[in-house]
């Protein structure tokens, strides 16, 4: 269930967005603390953190759309891979307005807020990405999902036989 954007067998749309998780997520960290212990340094790196997020947000979403177009996948994981795509192109028009105006004005409200939305749908997008990487197994190579992981209630199931166990407890 592997796209094709991967590297000897390891899919790299998971491996780039963790450097613009991390500059977004630590953006609203130096918002927060250029609140209460001064704008002068923390705002404009919230601001360039921003920009460092967005030009790698493009690049994992040049790879997310490999695998989207690629991978093979239910139609209800094609849905939720549609949500988190759409969601994620909206996040990022969202930090990329809210970059430019920091750029003109580092503590202007209307960019803290920009940043604050685009947090929300980071969460959102995140959590849809998960849904599809984790109980679609998209990413996972068949080999992957045949083996059998030890889980926290110390069930040694495949990814495939657990989610196929979750959804019968749920019914």
């Amino acid at each position: 269930m592997q796209g094709k954007a991967t590297v000897k067998g390891h899919p790299l749309h998971p491996l780039f967005v963790t450097f613009p998780i991390g500059c977004f997520v630590a953006a609203v960290v130096a918002d927060l603390i250029s609140i209460w212990a001064g704008p002068v340094f923390w705002a404009p790196m919230s601001t360039w953190l921003i920009l460092f997020g967005v030009i790698g947000g493009l690049l994992a979403a040049f790879f997310g759309f490999i695998d989207y177009m690629s991978a093979p996948m239910t139609v209800r994981a094609k849905s939720i891979a549609a949500w988190h795509m759409t969601l994620n192109i909206a996040m990022i028009v969202i930090f990329g307005w809210a970059c430019a105006i920091r750029f003109l004005d580092h503590t202007s409200v209307g960019g803290y807020a920009l940043t604050g939305l685009g947090i929300v749908i980071l969460l959102v997008s995140g959590w849809l990405g998960a849904e599809v990487a984790h109980n679609h197994l998209v990413g996972s190579t068949e080999q992957d999902a045949r083996l059998g992981r030890e889980a926290a209630d110390n069930t040694a199931l495949a990814p495939q036989e657990r989610a196929q166990r979750e959804r019968q407890m749920v019914r």
